[in-house]
């Protein structure tokens, strides 16, 4: 007996995944930090392995996200999705502006744009004064997030910048690529200056 499927536009999608891509996405609403990144990790996941099922139901991601109050962690879905589909990431970019100034969703933003730029770099250039404008910021996971992604991207030019929190003690909870760790910032802006040296 053949899978039960749903309709979504034009597209059937398998029940049995309908429902799986549900289930992951609920996870980005929790208020903990490590359950968004792993929920986003796991949708990323989903989206390397099932890249025609995210096509068919992008319209309806598209509209679960475009509000940037709709949910705490999708800034941080939406850049594993634009890492696992390709064709995708254009359009990610363009909606992940939506969430650059949400407070709830900033810290996330920061690293899904450094995700993306990890695979594709010139899609994300235009975004490189953001990230280095956030090295203002007040906030300390804010600041230890946009220190981190300036070293992922080898953005040299931010080097003077990053090595003045070397002595920075305070503490944050950072994205890094594998899991959220806390770090002082002065660590964070030392394994970035690290980064930046083995670049060069």
């Amino acid at each position: 007996m053949s899978a039960k499927k749903t309709f979504t536009g034009t597209a059937i999608v398998p029940v049995s995944e309908n429902k799986k891509l549900r289930q992951i996405i609920s996870g980005l609403y929790s208020a903990d930090i490590g359950k968004r990144f792993e929920t986003a990790k796991a949708l990323g996941e989903f989206a390397h392995n099932n890249p025609a099922v995210i096509r068919q139901v992008w319209p309806r991601i598209f509209y679960a996200f475009d509000d940037t109050m709709s949910c705490w962690g999708a800034s941080e879905g939406l850049g594993e999705i634009a890492r696992a589909v390709p064709d995708l990431r254009s359009k990610i970019l363009q909606l992940l502006r939506k969430f650059q100034h949400d407070e709830a969703s900033c810290q996330g933003f920061l690293w899904a744009v450094c995700r993306i730029g990890q695979v594709e770099r010139n899609l994300v250039q235009e975004f490189i004064p953001d990230l280095v404008h956030n090295l203002e910021a007040d906030a300390a996971c804010m600041l230890g997030q946009a220190i981190w992604a300036l070293g992922e991207l080898k953005v040299y030019e931010a080097e003077s910048q990053i090595k003045a929190f070397a002595l920075d003690t305070r503490e944050a909870d950072i994205y890094e690529n594998e899991a959220v760790t806390r770090k002082t910032i002065g660590r964070i802006s030392l394994e970035a200056e690290e980064k930046l040296q083995a670049g060069a």
